[in-house]
Formats: C-alpha cells, structure tokens, sequence
C-alpha cells in the first residue's frame, strides 16, 4: 500500500473517530477513556507520517500545498494535546480544533492529488 493512500485512510478514520467522540453523547454513545487516548495516538501518528511521507521527493513539485499538507496536521495536533492536558477547554476551541483537522485533511487531498498528476505525467 502507497504510504501517502495509507495517510489518506488514517486522516479519515480520525475524523470519523473525532466527530463520533463529541456526537456520540448526543445520540446516547458514550465512549471510554480508551477511545480519547486512541484519538491523541492517533494524531501523533499521523502528523509523523505526514512529516515523512509528504517530504521533497524526486519528480514530485514541491509546492506550497505540498509543504503546507507536510506540516498542517501538527497544528491540530497542538491542539488536541492541549485538551489532553487539560491546557485548554471548551467548546468553541473544540470547533477550531475540529475545522484545522478537515483543512488538514483538505490540504493532504490536494498535495496527494498532486502527487498522482506528477507521477502520471511522462517526465519532458
């Protein structure tokens, strides 16, 4: 498997995890402990990842949506350390740490996008 298709499915199991640890109470889905701890894995996991796998690689451009993709899912990633910690709380930084972690997710389609109309194109 690609690493980048595999950082792909990894930004997509955490935004389903995500949004069903702060929805589930709504429909009366109570998660443990476990399932936050595995969320803040999770993150740490996929920002090293996209640390490696979206480095300047040869016949791949390395653009700003590239760069932007390599480094956006640590911001989150702050975040959601800070609630782990108990360094921050509430629910409007909830939201902002829910909307980084979609760009982050938006800005690694792009460059993957990228990627693969890089790697398609005979080289000139």
């Amino acid at each position: 498997m690609r690493p980048v298709l595999i950082l792909r499915i990894l930004l997509y199991i955490q935004l389903i995890l995500g949004l069903i640890i702060y929805f589930g109470p709504l429909a009366g889905l109570t998660l443990g402990r476990g399932s936050l701890d595995f969320h803040g894995a999770l993150g740490i996991l996929i920002a090293i990842i996209a640390l490696v796998v979206l480095r300047p690689t040869h016949g791949v451009p390395n653009s700003g949506v590239r760069t932007a993709a390599r480094f956006f899912p640590l911001v989150p990633l702050v975040f959601g350390l800070g609630f782990m910690f108990r360094l921050i709380s509430g629910n409007p930084l909830v939201i902002i740490h829910m909307l980084l972690g979609i760009a982050a997710l938006g800005l690694v389609e792009a460059a993957a996008a990228r990627q693969r109309r890089a790697v398609r194109q005979p080289s000139a």
